[in-house]
């Protein structure tokens, strides 16, 4: 029975467990400068995305960015589309203007900064702003202080804003260190946690510099605090993106 047990075993299937790859080492500086290459690559931006919003379904749409030569805000619009191409709505952010149209209920709307979205879209405006920050930033603001951490098989970067004798975190930057990588980005206001942003599926794509051609296939921006309009979750995944590609104004005009 004994030998039996020994044949049995021994013609059994054999596994081995691929070893994991190394971690890279990296710098504060190095890890930054990854990220501004990005953001200076990147002029405007094409893309066609699903928007997954949280409780409502999933609608195809067009993205545009451009971002503006005077460094203030960047320009945005979000075209959704139904099942058979018709636009379900329109959404365009220019500076601190929002303009909202739907076709199918022949309602346009325009809003400056102290206007609330409309609550039937599957966005509200600023979260599509934050989402494309946190995809080509800038990822640090004048005034901000990178301190970095290791934890494990992570890179945390700390950005705090100091004013005076005390200093206040606005930012934390994560990145695996795989392939050093941006994973994670959280964005605090007032010391409170205001938003996370999560990035994965990362892919190689043109017309981008080399060391930021990886452009994440999916991120998930995730709101929290006391404000149930600010609260929620929004998902976008890239199917194309076309960056520095040509965007004539219009796209962009009121």
């Amino acid at each position: 029975m004994g030998l039996m047990i020994m044949l049995i075993a021994g013609c059994g299937p054999r596994y081995s467990v691929a070893p994991e790859p190394p971690l890279l080492t990296a710098t504060a500086s190095e890890l930054l400068g990854r990220l501004d290459e990005r953001t200076k690559s990147i002029r405007t931006l094409k893309a066609l995305v699903t928007v997954h919003p949280q409780g409502q379904p999933s609608v195809t749409a067009s993205l545009f960015f451009s971002r503006s030569a005077e460094g203030g805000p960047p320009s945005v619009r979000l075209k959704g589309f139904d099942a058979f191409g018709r636009t379900l709505f329109d959404l365009v952010s220019v500076g601190d203007r929002v303009r909202l149209t739907i076709p199918g209920e022949g309602r346009v709307l325009e809003s400056g900064p102290d206007k609330m979205d409309d609550p039937s879209l599957p966005l509200h405006s600023a979260d599509l702003r934050l989402a494309v920050s946190a995809l080509v930033g800038p990822f640090v603001e004048p005034g901000e202080l990178p301190v970095i951490e290791q934890a494990g098989a992570t890179y945390l970067i700390h950005l705090v804003r100091v004013s005076g004798s005390e200093g206040r975190l606005t930012k934390r930057l994560w990145f695996e260190r795989g392939q050093l990588q941006l994973v994670r980005e959280e964005i605090f206001e007032n010391g409170a946690g205001e938003a996370v942003v999560e990035f994965s599926d990362y892919q190689t794509r043109s017309g981008m510099a080399v060391s930021v051609a990886e452009w994440p296939g999916r991120m998930i921006l995730t709101r929290s605090g006391t404000d149930p309009d600010r609260a929620g979750r929004l998902e976008l995944e890239f199917h194309e993106v076309h960056p520095n590609a040509a965007i004539p104004p219009e796209e962009f005009r009121f």
